[in-house]
């Protein structure tokens, strides 16, 4: 299965070293948007413009970008 990495990019940047596997692009956007999820509904004051989940192949090829954002909102 390939595997995907999920960056923190903004602020307070932090890269995935680890990754993780998924079986298409697809499931891994649905991955990246459950973290950028997490981390606004963890962490509101991440939540402003700028700040989002960078999904990348490992090619490190960008396939999305997603905002953070709450899911208590």
């Amino acid at each position: 299965m390939p595997k995907y990495f999920f960056h923190l990019a903004g602020d307070v940047p932090a890269n995935d070293v680890l990754g993780h596997e998924c079986s298409s692009a697809k499931e891994a956007r649905e991955h990246g948007s459950f973290i950028a999820h997490r981390i606004g509904t963890e962490k509101p004051e991440m939540v402003r413009e700028g700040n989002f989940i960078s999904v990348r192949d490992e090619r490190d090829s960008e396939l999305s970008q997603i905002s953070l954002a709450s899911t208590t909102v």
